[in-house]
């Protein structure tokens, strides 16, 4: 729930916004609790509204007394969720409550403080759980982001998706491939325009054994928004060894054309060709290849043998 959410919802108590009982029914429970600041100190005067899933508007609205104290009858079973706000300069919060069909349910005590810059928090949290990877922590950074998650349950979907990701990649740093998937598997469909987060599951999957799930992932995705050619390597040479050199060489055409200075797709095209005999344009691609790879290209010694062998082709 966001703050402008919640505002709003304690708004509609302050203008008698409720609902009506014929538009919700009236049931035979009870909820109470206690409201608190800082200090522990009881709260009078704190404004109490409660909310059913499904609807939009509080069925209830209470005060707390003196001590802090609040009440609330004829609450039906399921799922509510309480409002504790309106004292001026304290901040509005908001609990979930599991409602049974009679009797008295006992929420916690809540405790309103001062507002919080939450967007400087995040930050701060954000920060410091990079620091925690640059010097080799990631149990201690998943712990900020799964943190996150917690506190923050109702930020928007694809921020959810990015400390998801974020969460992934600190299981990858621990070689934890299993948990890593089931993160990015939750980060992708809750930010599913986020191209970052696809390629590495795409990569992942494939370099965990699901080959075609990981293919199916990559060859979905437009070329266009992709940062990074390397994940499809595994899909090139897949393609390769399966004698589909001309589906091999239509995706390193895109490839090409998106990275035009990416040197060792010149090494996967040569390959792609080579197995579609096309022997002058593997040669040419593969000299372009050794024309410009770094000393320490791990495809080097291999494309010098090939060209060893297609020397004599024009």
């Amino acid at each position: 729930m966001t703050a402008r959410r919640m505002a709003g919802v304690l708004a509609a108590v302050l203008a008698l916004g409720v609902a009506s009982a014929a538009a919700q029914d009236r049931g035979k429970t009870k909820a109470e609790g206690r409201v608190v600041n800082e200090q522990g100190e009881p709260l009078a005067e704190a404004i109490v509204a409660a909310m059913m899933e499904g609807f939009d508007k509080p069925f209830q609205q209470a005060k707390t007394n003196k001590r802090g104290e609040w009440t609330m009858e004829n609450l039906a079973e399921g799922k509510w969720k309480f409002y504790f706000g309106g004292v001026e300069g304290l901040e509005e919060k908001a609990v979930d409550v599991a409602v049974g069909g009679s009797g008295t349910v006992k929420v916690p005590e809540v405790k309103l403080g001062k507002p919080v810059d939450h967007n400087a928090f995040v930050n701060s949290e954000l920060q410091r759980a990079a620091e925690m990877m640059q010097t080799r922590q990631p149990s201690e950074a998943r712990k900020i982001y799964e943190g996150l998650l917690v506190k923050y349950p109702d930020v928007p979907a694809d921020f959810q998706g990015q400390l998801h990701g974020a969460v992934a990649q600190t299981y990858a740093a621990e070689n934890n491939a299993t948990q890593a998937l089931v993160h990015l598997k939750q980060a992708v469909a809750l930010d599913p325009s986020n191209t970052d987060i696809q390629l590495v599951y795409g990569e992942m999957l494939i370099q965990s054994g699901d080959r075609a799930g990981g293919e199916k992932i990559l060859l979905a995705m437009d070329i266009g928004g992709v940062k990074d050619p390397l994940p499809y390597m595994n899909v090139i040479i897949g393609m390769i060894n399966e004698q589909k050199s001309e589906e091999a060489l239509a995706l390193l055409g895109k490839l090409m054309t998106k990275f035009p200075n990416e040197t060792s797709l010149y090494y996967y095209r040569g390959r792609a060709n080579l197995a579609a005999k096309n022997l002058p344009e593997a040669r040419a691609d593969l000299e372009k290849f050794v024309a410009g790879a770094p000393p320490d290209a791990r495809e080097l010694d291999d494309a010098k043998k090939i060209l060893e062998q297609l020397k004599d082709v024009k």
